[in-house]
């Protein structure tokens, strides 16, 4: 079944889908988790709990209470996707009197069907997450921490010929979150934590218009938008002895308003208007859990739920007042990570990992080819070389396998007309993979 999304005025097109469609993630919705590559190589089991570097910071500020002194670290993640959209049968309907209808008041449309227009097409693009991080004592029972991460890099890129142009053609988000921590030891067993996020989004979004006056010519939008605000994380992690241990981390979620304009070239009516829109970018919960089992193995692993029910709706506003709802309809999803590592030698440890990750996109019908997101199994591994005591060089690669997904999905590629007057009805069924490879360095004073 198929739900016709229809806009009001050619307004609603200025940044409704700006930060909910804005590519595909390599975690569930929009999220990115690679952000620490010594955790890639183990699928990210256990969060920060197995203290192989310092990305505590981000996954569980009160795990840095785990080590101590002075530690800082460096790193990138490439990210490639392949995400293949294949048409399966979209079509676009208008009146076959078209002229007549748009010029001749009360001239009654005769409608007519036909397949869609373009090729198939590669929504994948290829990108690099950075992550910074660096811990200090305060004293034997504090430590304070900073990391600076992308959780929200992800991008999807269309040919402006494709079938599914008037849904999307480029959707391209940065962002950066500026996270100082920190934690304290309650006792020996007992640690907290707690941090504060300066977030920090840049978005554009753009897709084709279906041209009454010139069908064979396509205008064409340009959406962007930005803005920083604040958001929180917290933690607790205990340990039962020297070899087993348990933490609990939690991150708020972040309600942005971003600022954007939009530019509307070769259409009925051209050029820019200011818009704004409403995202709360989704708290989540995780559970971790880290055994080592002797001197060389240690296994671990994690669970998270994402609040992705809060993405019901998009609140777009305009300067006049007027605003319109964009209905989207998430749920919330989970993630399961289990991993292992083995301390070969004490200059070489290897690791590898497996998680499964849920979609919040409910139905077809909600799938968009600006975010095609569908279950995920992912395979890591990776290692670390340790050249002296103070350094460590960190690599890992990750396999994602894209569950295959479909969209039925029919949109007014024309606003500012009659609702109804033109739909352009999008069937795809999408294959996808991703590889991702990082590289880390990180370094103890």
């Amino acid at each position: 079944m198929t739900h016709p999304k229809t806009h009001a005025s050619i307004r609603v097109l200025s940044i409704a889908g700006l930060l909910a469609v804005t590519g595909q993630a390599y975690a569930s919705g929009l999220q990115i988790t690679e952000q620490s590559v010594t955790g890639l190589g183990r699928a990210f089991a256990g969060g920060s709990l197995p203290n192989d570097d310092v990305s505590a910071v981000f996954y569980n500020p009160a795990d840095m209470m785990l080590s101590s002194g002075t530690q800082a670290q460096a790193g990138f993640t490439f990210i490639g996707i392949t995400m293949e959209a294949d048409n399966a049968g979209s079509t676009t309907r208008f009146p076959a009197n078209l002229g007549d209808v748009l010029t001749k008041p009360g001239t009654l449309p005769v409608f007519v069907t036909i397949p869609s227009s373009g090729g198939n097409d590669d929504g994948g693009t290829d990108n690099v997450v950075p992550n910074a991080f660096m811990a200090m004592d305060i004293n034997d029972r504090m430590r304070f921490g900073l990391g600076i991460t992308a959780p929200f890099a992800v991008s999807t890129s269309y040919s402006r010929s494709w079938v599914g142009r008037y849904h999307a053609v480029e959707s391209e988000m940065t962002t950066i979150d500026i996270n100082p921590s920190l934690a304290y030891r309650v006792n020996d067993n007992l640690s907290l934590g707690f941090g504060v996020s300066a977030q920090y989004i840049d978005a554009t979004l753009s897709q084709a218009l279906f041209n009454p006056l010139s069908p064979r010519n396509d205008g064409y939008v340009e959406i962007k938008g930005d803005t920083w605000d604040i958001g929180f994380n917290l933690g607790a992690t205990y340990e039962f002895d020297s070899t087993t241990r348990v933490g609990v981390s939690y991150r708020s979620r972040v309600n942005h308003t971003l600022e954007g304009d939009r530019t509307i070239s070769n259409y009925i009516v051209n050029g820019k208007v200011n818009a704004q829109v409403d995202f709360s970018s989704p708290d989540w919960l995780a559970l971790a859990a880290y055994k080592r089992l002797d001197n060389q193995w240690a296994l671990m692993a994690s669970t998270r739920w994402t609040n992705w029910s809060l993405f019901k709706e998009l609140d777009v506003r305009y300067p006049d007042g007027s605003n319109t709802l964009i209905e989207e309809n998430w749920e919330d999803s989970w993630s399961f990570n289990l991993g292992v590592s083995y301390d070969y030698t004490p200059e070489w440890t290897f690791r590898a990992g497996y998680v499964y990750d849920q979609t919040p996109v409910p139905s077809v019908e909600y799938r968009t080819p600006r975010i095609p997101d569908s279950d995920r199994n992912a395979f890591g591994l990776g290692f670390s070389y340790r050249p002296n005591s103070q350094m460590s060089v960190d690599f890992g690669y990750m396999y994602i396998s894209f569950d295959d997904a479909s969209t039925d999905n029919t949109i007014n590629p024309s606003p500012g007309l009659p609702a109804g007057l033109i739909t352009d009805t999008l069937r795809l069924d999408y294959s996808g993979s991703g590889h991702l490879v990082g590289i880390q360095v990180s370094y103890k004073f």
